[in-house]
């Protein structure tokens, strides 16, 4: 079993186990990435080759990021989100607010769930104990206040045009700590994508792994200080709708040190309560049942608890659906990650959403027994 992240979580030490995990992967010729409406890159993408073209597209997805993000300035953000399906179903009602840098509270009302949390300093407090964050909450944050791309030095860049909605787009297909060439031909399993309207300057959708969107609406967007800031979005996950978010007003944030006070609350320690989504992969071998002679892939999604526990596992995609119900339990039991390892002394307890990739080799292509 092989386990990378983003670069940014990346610790050096951890690189060479990374890289490898990635020359392994490529030994596999992998099946295609299913279709999806939101999949906007159909054809080829085509490699960055030189410092102009990285510059370029790294300049349009790191604008898209600073024209729409509400925390370049103060703020008072309020979002609500009908969550559908068996995790966390029902109306919730988000508020973030931020006078200053160093200073954010926001409180969230969802079924069976609510909290008041807060960010004084760099130490977090909140009503709730370092127990995990519902999966859905995650997510809606993620879609929020995480789209900002890392391309580190390490990282592969491939584009590709595309359209959605009669609206043309830009998309930057990103693999992290590629260890190697981009790959070719149409979107590869482990590359997060980013499309952008190079004409309003906005990011339109966003997949950190296929089988995963989510499409931003501007159809009614707020101007804020000088940034556009979307009326809504929604995140689909294997071709269903799961959220349905509408932004309800974005202004100053109100003139109440008080709401800023910390008693009562439970200080769980400096950082926040949630990273961006973290991304594992492996191999196994396909299953002596199966009928195929390739290799096949099935992606799964999950949340992790501060202290390792996986739940909530959901299917993204796959190219086999006799092997979904195998991977599903194997991925219910996965200990990897950073399990047991986040909460350093002092440290926030971390919950993280969690993307597993498993590549189902034929056995002469499979180098090593399942983990």
């Amino acid at each position: 079993m092989h386990t990378c992240r983003h670069a940014t979580l990346v610790l050096i030490a951890l690189l060479p186990v990374c890289l490898a995990a990635q020359a392994v992967s490529q030994q596999i010729v992998e099946p295609p990435v299913p279709s999806d409406p939101l999949e906007l890159v159909t054809g080829d993408a085509q490699p960055v080759t030189d410092t102009a073209q990285r510059a370029e597209i790294v300049n349009l997805l790191l604008n898209a990021h600073k024209n729409s993000n509400v925390r370049a300035q103060p703020y008072d953000l309020k979002t609500s989100f009908t969550v559908e399906g068996s995790l966390s179903a029902g109306q919730w009602l988000m508020e973030d607010m931020s006078p200053s840098a160093g200073l954010y509270r926001w409180t969230v009302q969802g079924p069976n769930y609510s909290a008041v949390n807060m960010n004084v300093n760099r130490v977090f407090y909140s009503t709730q104990p370092a127990t995990g964050l519902p999966l859905r909450l995650i997510q809606v944050r993620e879609a929020i206040f995480k789209t900002q791309p890392m391309v580190g030095p390490y990282a592969t860049l491939r584009t590709a045009n595309g359209s959605l909605n009669g609206v043309d787009v830009v998309c930057a297909l990103i693999t992290h700590n590629a260890g190697g060439p981009a790959g070719t031909g149409g979107r590869q399993w482990r590359e997060e994508e980013y499309c952008v309207d190079p004409k309003a300057g906005t990011l339109v959708t966003y997949s950190e792994a296929p089988g995963e969107y989510v499409h931003y609406d501007y159809s009614s967007a707020i101007q804020f200080h000088g940034k556009l800031i979307p009326n809504g979005f929604t995140i689909t996950q294997a071709g269903q709708t799961i959220v349905e978010a509408q932004t309800q007003s974005v202004t100053d944030p109100a003139n109440n040190p008080a709401a800023f006070q910390t008693t009562g609350l439970n200080q769980l320690g400096v950082g926040a309560i949630m990273s961006s989504a973290w991304h594992s992969w492996m191999r196994r071998p396909l299953p002596a049942s199966s009928q195929s002679a390739t290799a096949q892939v099935v992606e799964l999604h999950a949340m992790q608890s501060p202290t390792g526990e996986v739940s909530d596992v959901e299917l993204l995609a796959s190219t086999d659906s006799s092997l979904n119900e195998s991977a599903t339990a194997f991925a219910s039991q996965w200990h990897g990650g950073m399990m047991g390892q986040d909460s350093q002394a002092g440290a926030t307890p971390q919950s993280h959403e969690i993307v597993l990739t498993i590549d189902y080799a034929p056995s002469e292509a499979s180098s090593a027994p399942p983990q």
